[in-house]
């Protein structure tokens, strides 16, 4: 399964870095990828729905945008 979503406030190489570590600790995530734009793409071999990703990375501080 592939979800791509925006995170909206990637401002540094270093909040890439907590949002993969964030997004990495829900179950069956595979591969995370995250452009300096935010844009970003995540596999999953289980169902993982966008409130767990937004509440996951929130927890970092971070918010998420569909469009």
């Amino acid at each position: 399964m592939l979800i791509n979503f925006k995170i909206t406030n990637i401002t540094c190489g270093a909040c890439i870095k907590l949002s993969k570590s964030a997004l990495g600790s829900l179950p069956g995530v595979k591969r995370i990828e995250i452009n300096s734009d935010g844009l970003t793409t995540l596999e999953s071999d289980t169902d993982i729905s966008m409130a767990e990703i937004k509440e996951t990375l929130e927890k970092v501080d971070k918010k998420i945008s569909l469009n």
